[in-house]
Parts: C-alpha cells; structure tokens; sequence
C-alpha cells in the first residue's frame, strides 16, 4: 500500500475520531448546565461509556467517588430524562450477555439483577420470556465435555450441582438430564 494511502487513511480516522470528540464534549456541555453537578455528571458519563449500569449501581459508584447526593440525584435525572439511564435495558443487556457467556438460571439472573439495584417488578417481567431450559442445556453440554471417565450416575450427579449452582430450576435440570442421557451419546470421549 503506497505511503500516500496510509496517511489518507490516518488523516480520515483522525477526522472521525475529532469529530466524536468534540460530539462528546458537546453532549457533555449540553447536559452539565448546573454548576453543581459536573462532577457526578462527568463521572456518569465516564462510565456508562464504558458500559451500561443500573441507576442504583451508578448512584453508588458516584457516591464512593465523593460527588455530592445533590449533584447525584441531579445528573441521575437527566441522564434518565434523556434514555440514557434506563433500568430495563441494563437488565436486557444483562441477560442477553449472561445467556451468551456463561448461562445461568432464573433464579441466579434474578438474583444478580436484585443486586445491581433493578426492582423486582422490571426483573421479573424481563425472565418472563427467558427459556431456562435451552439456556440449561447449552450449560450442560459445555459441563458434561469435562466430566469424561467418570461413570453415567457420577455425571448426572455432577451435573445436577453444577446447574443448581448455576440457578436452573429443578424442572429444567430434569428435563435437561433426561434429554442428555436419552440420546444415547457418548460422552466418554471429549469433544
């Protein structure tokens, strides 16, 4: 690739990326139009950029930071007025990430949205629709690859515990189990 080239496309990046720059200082400005509040608002904005957080959870990290309640209540309620803060995407990102990483049951999702401070009535309406049965099963045929030379009876056992501490629910630990050891796969030789 000619040197010419490689500076265009320098100078195009370096354009792009001024250009969110100054898109961000001007997001910045426009929201911060109380003196009081720059701190919490730089704060919030600084990490909701680098992902998104439950209102609670960002409240508590501005506190930790020394903001003043004044200025945090105050930046909290323009970024929510604004979509920026919103408890019912944090939860469905959650989930969504959860889900394709490392599955886990209602009851551990639940417990873990609880935690970052979203409210029951979000949480539960959000694991209305999640299939934990799907979810357990992808979870269970990750396990059961790394439970090879050990006995049919050691397996199941194994994973039982295994997606009980994953937060899977009885029924769906037995449907999955079932579906499992029905197939008639072999699962002594790893995959």
């Amino acid at each position: 690739m000619p040197i010419l080239d490689l500076a265009e496309k320098r100078e195009d990046s370096k354009s792009v990326h001024e250009a969110v720059q100054f898109n961000l200082k001007s997001l910045i400005v426009l929201i911060m139009t109380d003196n009081n509040a720059p701190c919490a608002m730089a704060f919030a904005l600084k990490l909701l950029g680098l992902r998104n957080h439950s209102r609670q959870e960002l409240e508590r990290k501005l506190l930790k930071k020394g903001c003043s309640p004044e200025s945090i209540e105050l930046a909290l309620e323009k970024l929510t007025n604004r979509g920026v803060l919103d408890d019912r995407i944090f939860g469905m990102e959650l989930i969504r990430s959860r889900s394709r990483r490392k599955p886990a049951g209602k009851l551990k999702l639940g417990a873990e949205l609880r935690k970052k401070g979203v409210s029951d009535a979000i949480t539960s309406e959000l694991l209305k629709e999640y299939d934990g049965v799907e979810l357990c099963y992808r979870a269970a045929e990750k396990k059961i690859r790394s439970l090879h030379n050990t006995t049919e009876a050691d397996r199941k056992r194994k994973l039982e515990v295994f997606l009980s501490n994953r937060g899977f629910e009885w029924y769906e630990i037995q449907t999955v189990l079932k579906r499992l050891f029905q197939s008639g796969r072999d699962f002594e030789e790893p995959c």
